[in-house]
């Protein structure tokens, strides 16, 4: 579904990623775990264009990304970052149906009979009149992924989805997100939660100084990893 080949990414002088390579299987969940700075965010960012890379390849069901047209792209690939990003002026159900009327051109009835169902989906049928401000995080992180499911897409994106809620409201995020990869959604998750890791995740990729260190299943990653690097970052963050 999804090809990376040596990927390089620099901002100025600042090389963030150096020769990035993975691979990614259909209905095949993936999470990235590594220290702050090491290329996670931006990987993802170039994922969907909202970075340009300076070289290398990432190839989309066998399609060199470049090749096709950035909004088209996005269409195809979710994302869903640590900030909600909901227009605040807008409802929740307006929130939903902007886009796939907007870029799809799907039918206003329509827009709104998906909301309803991937609302429902999400847990949060009865919020579908509120606005962002009278929401929680949770459920404005839930309604985010809800909007990005509204464009049907082959992948979904998540960028530390949980990292600026509060405690509480973490696991609810999780249960949407679990539920989703057990549909058969392909996923790429940037996070720290490793128990999402352990339970969800089909493989474990541990990014660090811009390269793919370890990656392989949970088992393996989380209690037996080769390198002395991730050896070092799960032993701080399982503390």
């Amino acid at each position: 579904m999804l090809r990376i080949e040596n990927l390089h990414k620099r901002f100025g002088n600042l090389e963030v990623l150096k020769g990035v390579n993975l691979s990614v299987k259909k209905a095949e969940t993936i999470v990235i775990i590594g220290p702050s700075g090491g290329g996670k965010s931006t990987l993802l960012r170039c994922i969907n264009r909202l970075e340009e890379y300076q070289s290398g390849k990432i190839f989309l069901d066998g399609v060199d990304i470049q090749q096709i047209d950035v909004n088209k792209l996005r269409t195809r690939v979710g994302m869903v970052f640590q900030q909600f990003n909901l227009f605040p002026h807008m409802n929740v159900l307006q929130n939903l149906i902007l886009a796939p009327m907007k870029v799809k051109n799907m039918p206003e009835e329509q827009a709104i009979e998906k909301a309803h169902a991937l609302l429902q989906r999400v847990g949060l049928l009865d919020k579908i009149y509120a606005f962002p401000e009278q929401l929680s995080g949770g459920q404005k992180q839930r309604v985010a992924i809800a909007r990005a499911l509204m464009m049907d897409p082959e992948v979904m994106l998540f960028d530390e989805p949980t990292s600026a809620l509060d405690p509480e409201l973490v696991g609810e995020v999780l249960e949407v997100m679990k539920n989703l990869a057990e549909s058969g959604m392909t996923m790429l998750v940037v996070t720290h939660e490793m128990g999402f890791a352990r339970d969800v995740a089909d493989r474990i990729v541990f990014i660090s100084n811009g390269v793919v260190e370890e990656e392989g299943p949970p088992e393996q990653i989380l209690k037996n990893p080769q390198k002395q690097r991730t050896k070092e970052f799960l032993r701080r963050i399982l503390e």
